[in-house]
């Protein structure tokens, strides 16, 4: 499977989708309420947590890819909007309702998606700079800027590494 053929799928599979990512967390907020706890509401949160952290990983993939390939405009033409908004809804109403339910720290899947959430950051930043360097930019900037600002993104994903090991 290729990654066009898997974000084709997405786009084929758009309202089962949609409907996932807009209901699961109040699902999984109204499970908690009704099967309370310590050891069953954790892994419920981190469950969710976890469909949070992929549909991010697959988001900043989809964006990391299609800039790469045609830029913003591909973006802006072709992709879905739903399909983009979604994972950042996503993501925030999941750490809101986790956060009313359990302090983040101690839903285990929150330290593990901190870590994937910086790696994946870094990765887009450096995969971006990456694509739009040219041999022009050094005539505005120092070499060795460039490269503490190169290495810096590398740190980024190394903390975020760090984060997911510990």
């Amino acid at each position: 499977m290729s990654l066009g053929a898997l974000y084709s799928g997405i786009l084929a599979y758009r309202l089962p989708i949609v409907l996932l990512l807009f209901g699961s967390p109040w699902v999984t907020y109204l499970a908690c309420h009704l099967i309370p706890g310590k050891g069953e509401e954790p892994s419920l949160l981190s469950l969710n947590l976890a469909l949070s952290t992929l549909s991010v990983l697959m988001w900043v993939g989809y964006l990391a890819f299609a800039t790469n390939t045609g830029g913003w405009a591909k973006v802006v033409n072709q992709a879905d909007f739903m399909l983009l908004v979604l994972p950042i809804y996503h993501v925030g109403v999941s750490l809101w309702l986790s956060q009313l339910r359990l302090p983040l720290q101690r839903i285990p899947a929150f330290r593990t998606m901190q870590g994937l959430v910086m790696l994946e950051a870094a990765f887009f930043a450096l995969s971006w700079v990456l694509s739009k360097i040219r041999i022009v930019l050094f005539s505005y900037l120092p070499f060795g800027t460039f490269l503490g600002l190169m290495a810096l993104l590398v740190v980024l994903g190394y903390v975020g590494y760090r984060k997911i090991v510990e």
